[in-house]
């Protein structure tokens, strides 16, 4: 496809914001990719960065109600072919970051910031050869590549492609039309194209086979449903569903830099701190061109869906805006 040179100076995508089951603000700007193309709305479909992790924690969970995995059992049951230091590793450090699997600057052959994925087959072999950095259980480490284990575990106790469960187990259970996992839409319509440096980049379809860090394409509107229906026993029970933001690992204090969201601790694919001065549990994403934000404010009844399709300005620049006092 042409990707078209723009000026842009402000951001891009779409923010909702849903008090109870009400919509109560929109905002929707700039286009998804360049001129002539469909303004960004809230069906527009975006790349969801790492909002995906927390649906792969979900995913997971419910195959844990249906007695096919568990958390505190031994990955290696599953996946017999890897290498024996990963084999004790459990779900639990998986889903919560620790693991001892490092982020990508930390696997031998793939640099810290992932632009170019390779191969899916090619990743799982550097992730098997890397070595851990730490005892797994002993502390926290955000880990790209330790999700991309977890769906390996799914796909293995399953027999099916990760994204064939979670459409089942998650997207068709909450509604999520125009939600799907590896599979890749550019050129299709209404579809957003990352941006970076007031340009329209060549989305790399490679984030697309990656598991929890860039499968996952959706609109504002599916994840307010996926958050509506993850919050009323839609999906999975209440007492599963509050292992996402419970408490697991405590993280350094956050810098008071992190405005206006900042977290202190993590649960499984979620993290929990404030949101714009408010007790909240989100989940951020960041791809090469798009960014994102997924968030509830619990004692507020608040639930916020921000996608774009620009770098910078980025998420926070939305966030700040959006009516979440009133």
């Amino acid at each position: 496809m042409t990707i078209a040179d723009t000026p842009p100076e402000s951001w891009s995508g779409s923010a909702l914001v849903m008090r109870g089951g009400e919509v109560i603000e929109e905002v929707s700007v700039g286009t998804t990719a360049g001129p002539g193309s469909p303004a960004c709305s809230a069906r527009s479909r975006f790349q969801a960065g790492s909002i995906s992790k927390q649906v792969m924690s979900v995913v997971t969970l419910s195959l844990v109600h249906r007695g096919i995995l568990e958390l505190d059992g031994p990955i290696g049951q599953w996946l017999t072919g890897l290498p024996a230091r990963l084999q004790p590793i459990m779900l639990r450090q998986l889903l919560s970051h620790s693991s001892g699997i490092g982020h990508w600057g930390d696997i031998p052959g793939l640099p810290p910031l992932l632009e170019t994925p390779p191969g899916r087959d090619a990743l799982v072999e550097l992730i098997g050869e890397a070595q851990l950095v730490s005892e797994p259980g002993d502390g926290w480490r955000y880990s790209g590549p330790g999700f991309v284990v977890v769906a390996l575990v799914v796909e293995a106790a399953t027999g099916r492609p990760y994204g064939e469960v979670a459409e089942e187990l998650v997207f068709s259970r909450a509604g999520m039309r125009d939600t799907t996992s590896g599979r890749f839409p550019i050129g299709e319509t209404d579809v957003a194209v990352g941006r970076r440096g007031g340009r329209y980049i060549e989305v790399e379809e490679g984030f697309t086979h990656l598991p929890g860090t860039g499968d996952l394409w959706t609109t504002t509107t599916d994840l307010l449903r996926y958050s509506r229906a993850l919050r009323s026993d839609d999906l999975i029970d209440s007492g599963l569903a509050s292992l996402l933001w419970t408490e697991h690992v405590d993280l350094d204090p956050p810098d008071p830099a992190d405005q206006p969201a900042s977290a202190t601790a993590y649960g499984f694919g979620t993290f929990i701190g404030r949101v714009r001065e408010h007790d909240a549990w989100f989940v951020p994403g960041d791809n090469p061109g798009y960014q994102s934000l997924m968030a509830f404010l619990p004692r507020r009844d608040i639930a916020i869906a921000v996608l774009g399709n620009a770098e910078a300005p980025g998420v926070s620049t939305i966030l700040r805006q959006l009516n979440v006092d009133s």
